[in-house]
């Protein structure tokens, strides 16, 4: 009775994803604020001991509007620092020229690769139909759940089915297959990471 209780206990335990070869999932997200709009973007992604099985990111977007006197949902500030005036002294750009882009990644360069430029949630929803220009048809990547009822906030959340994907795309992504090379880049670039 005791050896069919412990073999029962046992079959539960691995049923439930509990047992060796059970799928986990890091989290890892960065959040940062410019000319007025927060990103935030999180990777999530799912890996069984070392080796990772899927990933999503999901960029938030909201837009501040701030000194608005006219209604027209757009900021009405002067535009300094912003290079619409001719200066840029309060502009954060990267040495790899992404503004706020802390992550190397393929698809965060297309998204994040613009410098003195105002962007707006418009301009963002741009950006994203960029990426899936260049992405859409890999693959292996898709997308997932995309939000866009306001003027101010817009989601999106793209899928890496790392089963279906091949190397050279995955390659193209700058992502790995191992979960710790994956902790090492984000942690490295300023993102918490927890499991």
């Amino acid at each position: 009775m005791k050896k069919l209780f412990i073999l029962s206990s046992l079959l539960i335990f691995t049923l439930t994803g509990c047992g060796a070869g059970a799928t986990q999932t890091m989290s890892c997200s960065y959040k940062t604020t410019m000319n007025d709009i927060t990103r935030k973007t999180t990777y999530d992604i799912d890996y069984e001991g070392t080796e990772v099985k899927k990933v999503r990111i999901t960029y938030n977007y909201h837009q501040d509007v701030m000194n608005d006197t006219d209604g027209d949902g757009r900021s009405d500030m002067d535009g300094v620092g912003t290079g619409t005036d001719g200066t840029t002294n309060d502009t954060q750009v990267d040495d790899d020229g992404i503004i706020d882009g802390v992550v190397g990644s393929a698809i965060d360069s297309i998204v994040g690769g613009v410098t003195d430029v105002i962007l707006d949630i418009s301009g963002i929803r741009d950006r994203h139909a960029n990426v899936l220009n260049t992405y859409g048809n890999m693959t292996g990547f898709s997308v997932q759940n995309t939000t866009d009822n306001t003027d101010n906030d817009y989601r999106v959340t793209y899928v890496i089915d790392y089963d279906t994907i091949s190397d050279d795309n995955l390659s193209s992504l700058n992502l790995s297959r191992n979960i710790n090379t994956m902790r090492n880049s984000y942690t490295t670039q300023g993102f918490t990471c927890k499991d």
